[in-house]
């Protein structure tokens, strides 16, 4: 940082970010932005396709609602959304990476503060496509680095496969981050 003036609010706020969880909502972030086609590719070039979806059974949360609910101990996430015109629920269980120990991901329960389809994080740099955040700086977001899908990784985000995250992003928007509700339990 030779030469660079800081700034002792702007490096507050930086190390507050660096320590406090996953990413830090950019500005203007508080409404979704549209859908431009979000590419995503590892370091590898290609992303594999997502982990094979366990079956799952959970009823409705309701007519126009959307459940999920993020299993720390066995690193899944089940997402279930209701219908108001007689369809049965739409339920997915996905494979994810969750926090570390230092880094855990906060348990209990949350609404979604906003939506991100193309997020970039400003703390480590790397892609976060379709990010749901909640608890303030914590997403449910896509990680193009799929190989560690099913152990916790993460810095206290809920990391799935990117197309997987595009279904859960999608029926957030649908629906409406307030009638959507995110539940984070052992």
């Amino acid at each position: 940082m030779k030469g660079m003036i800081v700034k002792p609010a702007v490096l507050a706020l930086t190390a507050f970010a660096a320590l406090s969880g996953c990413e830090t909502p950019p500005p203007g972030a508080d409404r979704p932005g549209p859908d431009e086609g979000t590419t995503v590719t590892s370091s590898s070039g290609t992303l594999p396709p997502p982990p094979p979806e366990e079956r799952v059974t959970m009823e409705s949360p309701g007519p126009n609602k959307v459940l999920a609910v993020v299993d720390l101990s066995d690193q899944r996430l089940t997402v279930v959304r209701g219908f108001d015109d007689g369809r049965p629920p739409e339920t997915h269980r996905w494979v994810v990476s969750t926090g570390i120990d230092r880094k855990p991901t906060p348990k209990g329960q949350f609404y979604p503060d906003f939506l991100s389809p193309d997020h970039v994080s400003s703390i480590y740099h790397v892609p976060m496509p379709w990010s749901v955040f909640f608890n303030g700086n914590i997403a449910i977001h896509g990680d193009p680095e799929t190989r560690m899908l099913g152990v916790p990784a993460s810095n206290g985000c809920v990391r799935v496969h990117p197309e997987q995250a595009k279904v859960f992003y999608e029926m957030v928007e649908d629906v409406g981050l307030r009638n959507t509700t995110i539940i984070v339990r052992d």
